[in-house]
């Protein structure tokens, strides 16, 4: 007879079963799940694409959940932002951390990976030991998500020509590969969740995407309930729910309760997160007339998309405030047709007017023209442009449209000269300056349309 004994260190600690002398088997006891990363974990205030796959998994666990996951987040901007030690510091031990890092890092590279030139992932590597030796050091536990295939996102595919993709495929595999060699540094405190492997079978097996009589659409088609994504980097909501099983059952493998295994989201649940049983038909759009500008929306009532602004003056990032054309002197308690969160614009799609970036400068109140960006204006030598999903903007400045668009990028160069006299050394300066800056500032962002029930 085999004799088990178990001793409670505490609920927020590790439970260890001695079977027999020779062998020992680890129990894990939470109080929180926390994600950690870009917007395939967090950012959507709505809940229009949620519940997310770590909000699940909470609900399942019967635990806490603090989302630390934001939109548009790289491995650097996370650590300059002290999420990880936001974590460390308030949840500490009983802890477990859902971490997906490395998307935005991977397309913020994209010129590089296409060159076959993969060094961006040390600099990735360097980052993400950094967060896992603070969140490990306050004894916290991370399952960390591998990335999908990259060659599969549309945002990149439509940009580079066919026989660009594989190295993208390339880069996502060394990168799997890579975190599985350092989730091994961390012995059983860090483990990892294959993405990549629960995205392909997703994509490769209808029945792993069938539920009872019904079929999620897979890519590359894509719509905002039934298919398993809503744009070409975010799951939609049934998309989430499929994933948070492949993640439960990574968890129950590899941080298993003295309980026995957590339960997974059942047929109808999933049903639930999908309109295929609804007769619900879609709202109809409505024209402002006059200023789109003044016009005021109930934001728990309107629908939004996201859309990202990225502001660069002289190589350096310009914030977009938060809240701006929220609760303002036209719109109380209600915003504009635009208004900012973290990191992102909320642009509501109720209306059918065109709208357009200039109608956001002017809810922000800077300048914005083809000479001037904020308080910066244009002089002989300098430039000033805009980047629409990655291709330069090459159209009219005083109506620059945003339908559809997923990221701009606005970059303000001063002449050389100018930026010698605040104190650059002209002789820093290469032939090609201002092209090589308009690269490796590409950023790209991802529109997601949503509505608030």
């Amino acid at each position: 007879m085999i004799i088990v004994s178990m001793m409670l260190l505490s609920s927020m600690t590790a439970v260890v079963s001695a079977q027999d002398e020779g062998d020992e088997e680890e129990f894990f006891e939470y109080h929180t799940i926390a994600s950690l990363g870009d917007s395939t974990l967090g950012s959507d205030p709505t809940g229009y694409r949620g519940p997310f796959a770590s909000m699940h998994a909470a609900n399942l666990m019967d635990l806490d959940y603090y989302e630390g996951a934001v939109g548009g987040d790289r491995s650097w901007t996370l650590i300059e932002a002290g999420r990880h030690t936001d974590i460390a510091e308030n949840y500490g031990e009983g802890t477990l951390v859902t971490m997906m890092v490395g998307a935005w890092d991977f397309i913020d590279s994209d010129f590089q990976i296409v060159n076959e030139d993969y060094s961006f992932i040390s600099h990735l590597e360097e980052n993400f030991t950094i967060i896992l030796d603070t969140l490990t050091d306050s004894n916290i536990d991370v399952l960390v998500w591998t990335l999908p295939n990259m060659s599969f996102l549309p945002f990149l595919t439509q940009i580079f020509p066919t026989e660009k993709h594989q190295f993208f495929t390339e880069a996502s595999i060394l990168w799997a590969e890579r975190l599985t060699e350092i989730a091994a540094e961390y012995g059983g405190s860090v483990q990892v969740f294959d993405l990549m492997g629960a995205s392909d079978d997703l994509l490769q097996n209808s029945s792993a995407r069938t539920l009872g009589e019904f079929e999620v659409i897979s890519p590359p088609e894509m719509c905002d309930k039934n298919c398993i994504m809503i744009d070409s980097l975010h799951p939609t909501s049934v998309g989430q729910g499929l994933l948070a099983n492949y993640m439960m059952g990574a968890i129950n493998e590899k941080f298993p309760s003295s309980d026995g295994d957590y339960p997974y989201l059942s047929q109808e649940d999933l049903i639930a997160l999908t309109s295929f049983n609804s007769t619900s038909e879609e709202t109809e759009k409505t024209f402002i007339e006059g200023d789109v500008t003044e016009a005021c929306f109930d934001w728990t009532d309107a629908s939004y998309r996201d859309m990202y602004l990225t502001i660069t003056v002289d190589g350096e990032d310009v914030p977009v405030p938060r809240y701006v054309g929220f609760n303002t002197e036209v719109c109380k308690q209600s915003t504009h047709v635009m208004y900012t969160g973290s990191r992102v614009i909320n642009v509501v799609t109720d209306v059918s007017n065109n709208l357009t970036l200039n109608d956001f400068f002017r809810i922000w109140g800077e300048n914005f023209s083809s000479t001037t960006l904020m308080d910066n204006v244009l002089l002989e030598g300098g430039s000033l442009d805009i980047f629409i999903d990655l291709v330069k903007y090459e159209g009219d400045w005083e109506s620059i449209p945003v339908e559809g668009v997923i990221s701009i990028e606005i970059i303000f160069t001063s002449p050389i000269e100018v930026l010698a006299d605040d104190g650059t050394e002209s002789g820093d300066s290469v032939p090609g300056f201002s092209i090589l800056l308009v690269l490796s500032s590409v950023l790209c962002a991802v529109v997601v349309s949503r509505r608030r029930h």
